[in-house]
């Protein structure tokens, strides 16, 4: 059962929420961001980085995206282990795609990863393109998918 989360759009005044987003990030992705790394992101005018938090003010799951005039990239999506299969990386993705809803935004994604390749299609992300060897730590092809109009299901 999903517990009851707030979405909210960080800011470079939210360092302790940036600091969790990078303690996360390190423990989900194999060679992940540094907070070093979220507080440059945060301090683009360009960028998203939004988060989840419960009722105790925890970070659950975050998500980062880029965009240039029509075109975004969703760089990043982590849920915590203890918090999955909840329904937060849809939320999280579903605000972004309510954000961002006039923009073709593109994403690479593990080849092996499953259960993000289904949540992406939930969504209406199509397959158009392969990456070789994208990914290090281990060496993966990534999927390339986009998300636009056209897209729809």
């Amino acid at each position: 059962m999903m517990q009851k989360i707030n979405i909210k759009k960080l800011c470079e005044s939210d360092i302790d929420l940036l600091k969790s987003c990078a303690e996360l990030e390190n423990i989900c992705i194999s060679d992940g961001w540094s907070y070093q790394s979220f507080l440059s992101e945060i301090k683009k005018q360009n960028s998203y980085i939004l988060v989840a938090l419960n009722q105790e003010n925890q970070v659950t799951g975050f998500l980062t995206a880029s965009y240039v005039l029509d075109t975004a990239d969703l760089t990043n999506i982590a849920v915590a282990s203890e918090f999955r299969n909840q329904g937060i990386a849809s939320e999280l993705l579903k605000f972004l795609l309510q954000e961002l809803k006039n923009y073709h935004i593109f994403l690479e994604v593990r080849i092996s990863n499953i259960p993000a390749i289904n949540l992406y299609q939930k969504f209406c992300f199509k397959q158009v393109g392969i990456r070789k060897r994208f990914y290090q730590n281990p060496i993966e092809d990534a999927i390339l998918m986009q998300y636009g109009e056209e897209n729809l299901c």
